[in-house]
């Protein structure tokens, strides 16, 4: 059976699950569990992935990422389609926050003390600009404590598929050299993780390839053609239950 769940951090009460594509009610190209309103896909099928989502990370409201591969950062605490940007910042119980993706490297941090939590998005131009850092300064200027502070990193599209221009890759060159994985091919997972990994405490992969994996939405692997996004979710749970 098919299941909507590709991976999940649980964390005193607060849940993140990077996405398969599966498990939703979207029709092709957007089967299934498409979350992007922006794609194509009939509203209402978006909106009852959307509760879907929500219930896989025990919350009443959804709050979605509208990302511009940039580094701005936005505190939310109402649901909707959030501001444009690439990182989302909540202390709001019940409130998942989504960072969509379809390639590119989805994020999050929990701060499970201050009860503080995030996402990010990171293409290649949101590597560039540190789109990390700038969810990490804000994240702290809300109350987070990153000695607190797990990070979760979900499924993009790997080192050896995603293959770029030569002039691309010398972009990170003095910048992020630990995005590169050989002249033609970046590594944008390694990227996000050389930021976090030395200002938090822990950081979990739920790494995978999007373009090796039929179960995930990968933007390039449809060439062109209509496709869904997945991505990561992560809430403060409504329930009472802080066991992990």
């Amino acid at each position: 059976m098919s299941t909507p769940v590709y991976g999940r951090v649980s964390i005193e009460g607060i849940h993140a699950i990077a996405l398969n594509r599966t498990g939703g009610v979207s029709r092709p190209p957007f089967d299934s569990l498409n979350l992007a309103s922006y794609v194509g896909d009939d509203a209402k099928c978006v909106a009852a992935n959307l509760d879907i989502a929500k219930e896989l990370v025990s919350a009443s409201k959804i709050s979605i990422m509208n990302a511009e591969h940039g580094s701005k950062v936005h505190f939310v605490s109402e649901s909707g389609m959030a501001n444009p940007g690439d990182g989302l910042v909540t202390k709001q119980v019940g409130l998942a926050l989504v960072a969509l993706a379809a390639d590119c490297v989805p994020f999050g941090l929990i701060d499970p003390v201050n009860r503080v939590i995030a996402v990010g998005h990171a293409g290649w131009r949101g590597v560039l600009a540190n789109v990390m850092q700038s969810l990490l300064d804000e994240f702290v200027a809300n109350g987070a404590d990153l000695s607190n502070t797990q990070a979760v990193i979900g499924p993009a599209i790997c080192a050896t598929c995603y293959e770029v221009p030569t002039q691309r890759v010398e972009l990170f060159r003095t910048v992020f050299p630990e995005a590169i994985s050989s002249p033609r091919n970046l590594d944008l997972t390694a990227g996000v993780k050389s930021v976090l990994i030395g200002q938090v405490g822990e950081v979990h992969e739920l790494t995978g390839c999007t373009f090796e994996n039929p179960d995930m939405f990968s933007y390039r692997s449809a060439a062109g053609k209509p496709t869904g996004r997945g991505g990561l979710v992560i809430a403060i749970s409504n329930s009472l239950n802080l066991e992990s």
